[in-house]
């Protein structure tokens, strides 16, 4: 299936990415790009995909341009030319990542083996050298555990839980009225002035 390019340019970045946002949301598109135009703080919006989600994608954010008075433009190019894709096409970078890990993949499959040799080797040395070595790093793991736990101590005693206020008319945590329900629920309805 031939992909197709959609264009669409609207006034300012925020409104752009907006825009791509919601083509990208609303068909299976893939956006290519957002480019400053010259001149008037236009933004071009750049998407490949097959011919109809490429065309739903592109009403969807020419109607988000519209709403938010920043349409300036809009087109699809169902079968365009290979140069031109070409031309607006990003460069892929696959391409040039795919020649190292041809190159690593032996060398780390060399080293993988010269490990496993070693270790078959020396497996019964480093079982005794593990049982008759004493734990001598117990003394020094417990020194810092301790400073830990006192710098624990000290930011928690300074650290004051805060309180939820959820009526914005007493700001009072214990009053259960929230905001937007009716000033009746308040508890402090009789001690604020008339209304």
């Amino acid at each position: 299936m031939k992909t197709s390019l959609g264009l669409l340019e609207v006034s300012g970045l925020a409104l752009a990415i907006g825009a791509a946002d919601a083509m990208a949301k609303a068909a299976s598109v893939n956006l290519i790009g957002i480019e400053k135009t010259n001149g008037s703080g236009w933004m071009l919006i750049r998407l490949t995909g097959d011919v109809a989600s490429v065309q739903a994608a592109i009403s969807t954010g020419a109607a988000f341009a519209e709403q938010h008075q920043g349409l300036v433009s809009r087109a699809v190019l169902a079968r365009p030319a290979d140069t031109l894709m070409a031309h607006w096409q990003a460069p892929k970078p696959e391409s040039i990542a795919a020649e190292p890990t041809a190159l690593s993949e032996p060398a780390h499959e060399a080293i993988a083996e010269v490990v496993i040799t070693e270790i078959s080797a020396d497996e019964d040395a480093e079982v005794e050298e593990a049982e008759a070595a004493p734990p001598a790093d117990t003394a020094t793991d417990d020194a810092p555990e301790i400073t830990l736990s006192v710098e624990k101590k000290s930011t928690e005693s300074e650290a004051q839980p805060a309180l939820r206020v959820s009526c914005n008319l007493c700001l009072d945590p214990a009053c259960r009225r929230h905001k937007g329900e009716p000033r009746f629920r308040c508890i402090h309805l009789g001690k604020r002035g008339k209304v």
